[in-house]
């Protein structure tokens, strides 16, 4: 999305200058056909007719460069119209299922959701607190609770789902780390759980197929 709205600035400058062009020459070819009306000159008429053909390419680059934005705009229109469309099919759900496990870590907070699914915020006691703010532990385990939410939801629409982490909850004090490798747990009832780690000791409680490579 941010290449395409550099594409539409970039052609909107094109615009301006093409419009610029196309006036200049317009104003040459009034100003040379007055002075070969009032004087007459072979030269003139030469010199009107080149600005007479420039004026013309300039048109035509305009009309292109017209053509170019209209096309990237409506490629923008519609980009947001579907991202609109996925923010309204599935941040409320994905929303209402992280509710249920965050409850457990965070008592009394709801998340925030962008429209793209990235998780943007925490609401606690009426007070909402950017995710930047956070520290790298609790941002760590909100970011695997919000992958837990969204493989929920498409297990719930009967689509195959794994859930993958990749050494999560590095940064996780004994009694978060206890809380949400119980919660991970719990999840593995449910779908297929692959967790890759090189830290065996922090995992040695959980359950399941240990594979060592």
């Amino acid at each position: 999305m941010h290449s395409i709205e550099r594409g539409i600035a970039n052609i909107d400058v094109r615009q301006v200058a093409a419009n610029e062009a196309r006036r200049r020459l317009e104003t040459d070819i009034a100003r040379l056909e007055g002075t070969i009306e009032s004087e007459g000159g072979k030269g003139l008429a030469e010199r009107a007719a080149v600005a007479t053909e420039e004026a013309l390419a300039a048109e035509q680059a305009l009309v292109r460069i017209t053509e170019e934005a209209q096309t990237l705009k409506l490629l923008r229109d519609t980009l947001e119209e579907v991202q609109a469309e996925t923010s309204r099919t599935y941040v409320g759900p994905v929303t209402a299922r992280a509710k249920r496990h965050i409850e457990r870590l965070l008592p009394g907070s709801e998340l925030v959701f962008a429209d793209d699914l990235g998780l943007s915020a925490i609401s606690r006691g009426g007070s909402r607190e950017e995710c930047i703010s956070l520290s790298r532990g609790t941002q760590e385990q909100l970011a695997v609770l919000t992958r837990l939410a969204i493989a929920d939801l498409l297990r719930e629409e009967g689509r195959p789902v794994s859930l993958i982490l990749d050494d999560p909850l590095v940064y996780a004090d004994d009694t978060r780390l206890d809380l949400m490798t119980e919660i991970l747990t719990e999840a593995a009832q449910h779908m297929q759980v692959i967790l890759l780690t090189c830290r065996e000791r922090a995992f040695r409680h959980m359950g399941g197929t240990r594979l060592v490579l």
